[in-house]
């Protein structure tokens, strides 16, 4: 089981899955999502943390479902390895 959190502008939001994809997903961001962001993917006591650029952090949250599966699969390609 996958746990992902996002930090962004002081809020955190998580969710689980089963896949990094999955988890990422999974989460709910209320409002536009702009600015940097700090992702934390972990796995059991595995875990990494990567700063996303705001271009990656709206594309990740877009509304378009083409933009935002293009950014999940390149996103999730970062946490390969937990």
């Amino acid at each position: 089981m996958y746990t992902a959190t996002i930090t962004s502008f002081g809020k955190k939001y998580s969710a689980s899955g089963q896949t990094v994809s999955d988890a990422l997903s999974k989460i709910e961001v209320s409002g536009v999502a702009r600015g940097k962001s700090v992702l934390s993917v972990a796995r059991g006591t595995n875990s990494k943390d990567r700063v996303l650029s705001p271009v990656m952090t709206s594309r990740l949250f877009s509304k378009s479902p083409i933009i935002r599966e293009v950014a999940l699969k390149n996103t999730s390609l970062l946490f390969d390895g937990v």
